[in-house]
């Protein structure tokens, strides 16, 4: 009897002393303007700068210094296998959200104009979209494990018309080669980033919208749900004293 009560205590102290929180999260991002990006050194822009609030408001010994920039497909494999690791700024789709399962924590402000993702080519190839069965037709580039490829998926588009690679400033290059025909992405993300590179926005196009979807914070789905509605309680408190809405004006300026 003796020993199976030290046992039970055994058990119950190891769990205690193994029981994750807050501080021992994992967070990761990637290159994806003006939601988090580096400049000069320093990782910034709206989804960055919010979850720092949002740490600070949980008691969260972190700084931006402690999130991992990563290629977005790298940090979901990562997101998806680690219980208590984070991956941002997610669009928060059915298929993710319901199939994946994956919690979230949100939103992240965006431009109040962005849809969920767009379709985009050069103007020079007069390309007209009016529906997703048009996309059909077409080669279409995408950031791979990003929302841009899992919306041309959804609307049927054989996967060898799907030209993936690792990130935004990929994709630009490729898209100026003609490797394919048009891009699926946020256009947002797209001025930055052709911004950095000195190359003319003028040169693109929207040619196709998807829907709005909201954007926040992704965790794996095994992740303890006590500790991931935590810190939507201190997101919702960045949201209700206008805390979000002055970081989402200092990137987008209006």
């Amino acid at each position: 009897m003796r020993q199976s009560i030290l046992l039970l205590a055994f058990i119950l102290f190891s769990s205690v002393v193994s029981a994750q929180t807050l501080n021992d999260f994992t967070w990761m991002t990637e290159e994806y303007p003006p939601y988090n990006f580096t400049e000069n050194g320093q990782l910034k822009g709206i989804g960055v700068d919010v979850l720092v609030e949002v740490w600070k408001r949980a008691g969260i010994t972190k700084t931006a210094k402690d999130i991992s920039v990563i290629p977005w497909a790298r940090g979901v494999s990562i997101m998806e296998k680690t219980k208590g690791s984070c991956l941002f700024s997610t669009t928060i789709s059915p298929k993710r959200k319901k199939v994946l399962g994956y919690q979230f924590v949100y939103p992240i402000p965006l431009d109040k104009n962005e849809a969920g993702n767009h379709i985009i080519a050069m103007k020079s190839q007069h390309i007209k979209i009016t529906s997703p069965d048009d996309l059909k037709k077409y080669r279409i580039g995408a950031v791979l494990g990003d929302v841009g490829q899992d919306l041309v998926s959804d609307a049927k588009v054989p996967d060898s018309q799907i030209d993936t690679c690792s990130n935004g400033s990929l994709l630009i290059k490729k898209m100026i080669k003609k490797r394919f025909d048009v891009m699926s992405y946020g256009y947002p993300t797209l001025e930055s980033l052709l911004k950095e590179e000195k190359i003319d926005k003028e040169l693109f196009e929207i040619v196709y919208t998807f829907p709005p979807l909201p954007m926040g914070y992704a965790f794996n789905k095994d992740t303890d749900p006590a500790l991931v509605k935590e810190l939507q309680k201190s997101l919702d408190s960045v949201h209700a004293d206008g805390t979000a809405d002055k970081i989402r004006k200092k990137y987008l300026g209006h």
